[in-house]
């Protein structure tokens, strides 16, 4: 046998408030060990610690016989795991326990997924969708499928289905995510971990696409003969001058906003996406967008995202803007011509946008050099062609 077990009598040293203490299943497996209740509480006097069995107690004839049996069973079950050529581990001795031996992978990934209360519905509905995305593959049914081979296989699997080089890595970020905790529980060894030599294809980073000055020109001076597009633009505008993603201004209310002590107006609050905190001063463009607006709590008319993607691009016709308009090209936008190419520090910029790491916002900073570099280009091109 791999594992040992033993029963242990108050290994807390505390009684509870009937002045009685747990019986706990006690399983070493691979020189580490876990504790698990079995249901069974005693006043000191009724276990007898050098024969570590239930005495003076009305039930212990049955009580003793259900424990010798739980360990019987426990042994036994370990023998079939082995037999099935699958690594004996505390999950099994804890599926054993609940009744649930045939507890797979993804089914403990998904209760994990329930345990873990501090995620954003968002997020908890995306991973929620790589999971059944991941059942359906079929190939890792048990901890013991976890392994290069079929890690291989499901990034082969995802990649035919036509799924970006991005989108590919977010599943496997999702995995490593699950057997990192599976790990951590002693569930997993870690030296089994595949990801130690399976290495996704790290995606390339997207181009972030912007308005230029010209364009946001066009758009702030551009009369509209619907109202629905009017508002759209100035909620997409009100974006562009606060860096705001589409969920924070969604859920946007009055009590976002304070007045600080020169009469300046500000946004505080937490990123919906990522919970960090921050805070931005309005211009007097996006200052004049609320102005327009007397909606109570909320600030801004939003529509749902794909509403406003949707006619966003049929104002990037009425425009003249060849670019393929999407909300999130605004807070882009603030990051780079509103912002990074006013010489507005970086450091500033990341804490408006709520960047947790300044890697993300250097990636702006990026963007307007390059930016900078084509207009240079296209300069020299012209001078030349001048002389």
């Amino acid at each position: 046998m791999k594992a040992s077990y033993k029963i242990v009598y108050n290994r807390k040293r505390k009684l509870n408030k009937e002045g009685k203490a747990l019986l706990q299943l006690q399983v070493c497996l691979q020189r580490k060990q876990r504790f698990f209740s079995i249901g069974i509480y005693l006043i000191p006097k009724q276990w007898d610690e050098s024969k570590r069995q239930i005495k003076n107690h009305p039930n212990q004839i049955r009580l003793n016989k259900q424990i010798r049996d739980l360990i019987s069973g426990l042994e036994d079950f370990e023998i079939k795991v082995g037999e099935e050529k699958k690594n004996f581990s505390f999950i099994h001795v804890e599926n054993y326990l609940s009744g649930d031996v045939d507890m797979e992978f993804i089914e403990f990934c998904k209760n994990e997924l329930e345990l873990d209360t501090s995620k954003k519905y968002s997020t908890y509905r995306a991973i929620k969708s790589k999971l059944n995305t991941l059942e359906t593959f079929g190939v890792l049914q048990s901890f013991n499928d976890i392994d290069y081979t079929n890690i291989d296989k499901l990034d082969n699997w995802l990649r035919r289905k036509g799924l970006s080089d991005a989108t590919v890595f977010k599943y496997h970020s999702t995995l490593k995510q699950f057997i990192n905790i599976a790990i951590r529980k002693d569930i997993f060894a870690v030296q089994n971990n595949p990801y130690l030599k399976f290495k996704p294809k790290l995606p390339k980073t997207a181009k972030r696409r912007f308005l230029d000055k010209a364009q946001i020109k066009r758009l702030k001076e551009k009369e509209f003969t619907t109202t629905r597009l009017a508002e759209i633009r100035d909620v997409f505008l009100f974006s562009i001058y606060t860096g705001l993603a589409y969920a924070d201004i969604a859920t946007l209310r009055a009590k976002d906003m304070y007045i600080d002590d020169n009469g300046d107006r500000w946004i505080w609050r937490e990123r919906e996406k990522t919970a960090n905190e921050y805070k931005v001063p309005l211009l007097p463009q996006a200052v004049e967008i609320l102005n327009r607006y007397d909606l109570g709590k909320r600030l801004l008319p939003v529509k749902t995202n794909q509403k406003t993607n949707e006619y966003l691009k049929e104002i990037a016709t009425l425009c003249e803007i060849e670019e393929n308009l999407t909300f999130h090209m605004a807070r882009h936008t603030f990051a780079t011509t509103i912002t990074l190419s006013n010489n507005v520090p970086i450091e500033t910029v990341s804490k408006m946008l709520g960047h947790s790491d300044l890697k993300t916002t250097q990636i702006y900073a990026k963007v307007v050099d390059e930016k900078m570099k084509s207009d240079m280009d296209a300069l020299r091109l012209k001078m030349t062609e001048q002389d």
